[in-house]
């Protein structure tokens, strides 16, 4: 183990308690604030080989260990405001594909009125059962009053009957 690791280690264990104490009353988690002073350490160990030892090793930790931190906090902010992006855009495709979904409903609906009008009007049926089922299956009319045979001249028994 070199000289550099030595004083790492030692520079360490001296100073992980006050450095995850000081960032756990930043971040209000000793969870994270655990985390950020290991990635400080882990920082230490990839620079000071390199660059050598600072002179205030512990302070360097320190801000090492809040940078990370500032970071997390703006990557946490920033994956909020994607979220509600995002939320935003789901509610507004959602609001399009509802529209199309009542727009296309509304046709289909439309070409299933006509194929029953076709059904209704087929030439296999007399003239007056194509009316009265017509006027009953599309219009709604026939009661118990034979409006259906009203309108065509048709009792209701004569209606019904055709029916």
């Amino acid at each position: 183990m070199s000289d550099v690791h030595k004083t790492i280690e030692a520079v360490w264990k001296i100073e992980s308690t006050r450095l995850i104490a000081a960032i756990a009353r930043v971040t209000h988690d000793i969870g994270i604030a655990e985390e950020l002073a290991q990635d400080a350490l882990v920082t230490a160990l990839e620079v000071w080989p390199e660059e050598g030892i600072p002179d205030n090793p512990g302070a360097w930790l320190m801000k090492a260990a809040k940078r990370r931190a500032i970071d997390s906090l703006r990557r946490g902010r920033m994956l909020v405001q994607k979220h509600e992006e995002i939320a935003r855009e789901l509610e507004w495709q959602q609001q399009r594909l509802g529209d199309a979904l009542e727009h296309s409903l509304d046709q289909v609906i439309d070409d299933d009125v006509l194929r029953l009008i076709f059904t209704a009007c087929h030439p296999v049926l007399a003239v007056e059962g194509r009316i009265a089922l017509t006027l009953r299956l599309i219009g709604g009319r026939c009661d118990e009053d034979g409006q259906s045979g009203a309108v065509h001249h048709l009792d209701g028994a004569s209606t019904n009957q055709k029916l």
